[in-house]
């Protein structure tokens, strides 16, 4: 039967502690370290056991602790290198059709024909959909409350002839 790998863990257990709080993300990798740190050298698998994840993780966790130390294990290498098919001119000219009441889209698939005839960019329906929403905070499904080529004079005009009835 093999031995345990040893793994010196250089961080005090308050350190580790401490940074569990300030990396939440990375809360097992953590507690992973806090028990080689209190327990010892242990088999992956019991490690992986304590911790509730597979051993494979664990090794990997193990490498990446031997290799490049907690600076290793903390960095973020997920995703974000894709850039945003929507541009800031892009963007802007957006905005300014969303905001202009004359002449503004009724739905998202008008929207998303717009950026594919305008600026030859081929967004998914609920790509658009989201985009819109978290970026101006539109809702096109709302109907609105008085129409866009309303007279203020004939509202006028109209509201005294009613009180006269």
């Amino acid at each position: 039967m093999r031995q345990p790998l040893p793994v010196t863990i250089k961080e005090s257990l308050s350190e580790l502690r401490g940074l569990q709080k300030k990396y939440v993300s990375k809360y097992k990798v953590l507690q992973m370290l806090i028990v080689l740190k209190q327990k010892g050298a242990m088999s992956k698998d019991k490690l992986a056991l304590s911790l509730g994840v597979s051993d494979k993780t664990v090794h990997i966790w193990r490498g990446l602790y031997i290799s490049g130390g907690i600076e290793a294990l903390l960095l973020e290498n997920r995703g974000g290198k894709k850039s945003g098919a929507i541009t800031s001119s892009v963007h802007e000219q957006l905005a300014k059709r969303l905001n202009n009441p004359k002449e503004g889209f009724r739905s998202f698939i008008e929207i998303q024909e717009w950026l594919l005839n305008e600026f030859s960019i081929e967004m998914e329906y609920h790509a658009v959909n989201k985009y819109v929403k978290r970026k101006f905070g539109a809702r096109l499904k709302v109907s609105r409350k008085s129409h866009v080529q309303k007279s203020p004079a004939a509202e006028a005009v109209f509201k005294k002839s009613l009180r006269k009835v």
